[in-house]
C-alpha cells in the first residue's frame, strides 16, 4: 500500500518536536510493509526533498526563506488574523500544497491520502476526482474548534469533511463536532497519535525530586500555565518546598513571569523554553509530577488530546491534569493519575499534595499510568488500526 501523508506540519530534522507523532505514524505504516510520502511545507534551511528515519518528505515553498513563518510554530491562525500579509501567505501555502500533492500523487501513485487538519490540509486534496485514491480526514481537534470561532467557516469545513471516504478524531469529545458537519458515524473512528516509546521508554528506577513539578507545552491560554503557577504559590503557602519547571514557549510567557513576580514564586519558578525530546524525556524521569491544568480558553478551544500527558505516563511520572477536553480519555481519574476542575488552582494544589503526602497512591498511578499507556497507545497498535482504516477508505472507492 502506497500511503501519502499531507500535513502542515512534519518533522523537519530528527528530533524535531514539531508533528513528531506524524512521523512515528508513518514509521508505523512502514513496518507493516507499506511506503510512505509525505507532503509537508518548507522551512528556511531544509531540503525540498529529504528522509527521516526512512520516512521519504517532500517540501514545498509558499514564500521566500524569511516569509516561510506560518508553519511548524503553533501560529498560523494568529498570525493570519493580524496580518494582511500574513493572509496572503496563507493563500499561497493552501495553492502550493495543492500543486505538489497533484505533483506526489502523479509520481508515487498513492493507493490512500491521509489528510491531517481539515485547514489548510484538507483543502490541498478537496474538491477531489471520483477516480482517485482514498482519502482519510484526521481532526486533531484545534482545526475543529476553529469553527466555533468563525462558524462562516463551516460552509468551507463540511464539503471536505463530507469528501473524505473515512475521518479519524484523536478524542472521543470531538466525534459529536464531525457528526455536526453532516459526517455518518460509521465513518468516524477514534484514534490517538501515537507514542514515540523510543524517546520515552521508561528509565532504569532512579529516585525522583518530589518537589520538582514540571509543566510541559505551549504557553497559550488552553494549557492553562497561569492555574499550575497559583497551585505552586498555594503550596509554598502551606509550608512544601515546591519548585515548578515551566518547558515550552509562547505569547504568555512574559505575562507569566510578571504573574509568577505578583504571586511572589519567581525563586520557585524556572522558565526553561522549548526542549528537544530527549531532554524533555529526561525531565519526566526526574520529576515528582506533571501539572496539565488546560481550560477552555476565550475562544472555546479545548486540549484536544494532551500527548505530553501520554509521555509522561509512559515514563513513570505521575499526572495532575483537568477534566477538559479530551484529557479523560487519556487519564482515568484515581486508576492512573488525579483529575481536577478547570481553573481551580486550590484543587489542583490539593492533588498534588496527596502526592507529596502518600507516595505510594503517587507509585501506584504511576505504574498503572505506565502500563496503561504502553498498551493503549503502542506506535504499532495504532498503525494496524489505521491500516484497517485505510483500507476502508480505499474500499470505499
Amino acid at each position: 500500500m502506497n500511503v501519502l501523508l499531507v500535513a502542515h506540519s512534519f518533522p523537519r530534522y530528527p528530533g524535531d518536536a514539531a508533528g513528531a507523532f506524524l512521523l512515528s505514524l508513518a514509521r508505523g505504516q512502514r513496518e507493516l510493509g507499506h511506503q510512505v510520502l509525505a507532503v509537508a511545507p518548507h522551512a528556511p534551511g531544509l531540503p525540498l526533498d529529504d528522509e527521516l528515519d526512512g520516512v521519504r518528505v517532500q517540501r514545498y515553498r509558499y514564500a521566500p526563506d524569511a516569509a516561510e513563518t506560518l508553519a511548524y510554530a503553533g501560529t498560523m491562525h494568529e498570525q493570519v488574523l493580524r496580518s494582511w500579509p500574513a493572509r496572503a501567505r496563507l493563500v499561497a501555502l493552501v495553492a502550493a500544497a495543492r500543486r505538489a500533492v497533484r505533483r506526489a500523487a502523479r509520481a508515487f501513485r498513492p493507493d490512500v491520502i491521509h489528510v491531517h487538519w481539515w485547514f489548510p490540509g484538507g483543502l490541498a486534496v478537496w474538491p477531489r476526482r471520483p477516480a482517485g485514491p482514498g482519502v482519510v480526514l484526521t481532526s486533531h481537534g484545534t482545526d475543529l474548534f476553529l469553527l466555533d470561532r468563525f462558524p462562516v467557516a463551516r460552509w468551507l469545513a463540511r464539503p471536505v469533511f463530507r469528501a473524505a471516504d473515512q475521518v479519524t478524531v484523536i478524542s472521543t469529545p470531538l466525534v459529536a463536532r464531525v457528526q455536526a458537519l453532516g459526517v455518518a458515524a460509521e465513518r468516524i473512528t477514534v484514534v490517538p497519535m501515537p507514542l514515540d516509546a523510543a524517546t520515552f521508554a521508561a528509565a532504569p528506577e532512579r529516585p525522583r525530586d518530589r518537589g520538582l513539578l514540571l509543566f510541559a507545552g505551549r504557553l497559550v491560554e488552553r494549557k492553562g500555565a497561569e492555574f499550575a503557577l497559583r497551585a505552586v504559590a498555594a503550596l509554598r503557602e502551606q509550608g512544601r518546598a515546591v519548585r515548578l519547571l515551566v518547558v515550552g514557549a509562547g505569547p504568555e510567557r512574559p505575562g507569566l513571569e510578571r504573574l509568577a513576580a505578583a504571586l511572589g514564586v519567581e525563586t520557585a519558578v524556572e522558565f526553561r523554553g522549548p526542549v528537544a525530546p530527549a531532554e524533555l524525556a529526561d525531565l519526566y524521569r526526574r520529576a515528582g509530577a506533571l501539572l496539565m491544568p488546560a481550560v477552555t480558553d476565550w475562544k472555546g478551544e479545548q486540549e484536544g488530546f494532551g500527548m505530553v500527558l501520554v509521555e509522561a505516563m509512559q515514563c513513570g511520572l505521575p499526572v495532575v491534569a483537568t477534566r477538559s477536553g479530551g484529557i479523560p480519555d487519556v487519564v482515568r481519574d484515581g486508576a492512573t493519575g488525579l483529575l481536577v476542575p478547570e481553573r481551580d488552582p486550590a484543587a489542583l494544589a490539593r492533588a498534588v499534595a496527596r502526592l507529596l503526602d502518600e507516595p505510594g497512591l503517587a507509585e501506584r498511578l504511576a505504574r498503572a499510568a505506565r502500563a496503561d499507556v504502553a498498551s493503549r497507545f503502542a506506535p504499532a497498535r495504532i498503525a494496524r488500526t489505521f491500516e484497517a482504516i485505510y483500507r476502508r477508505a480505499m474500499g470505499a472507492r
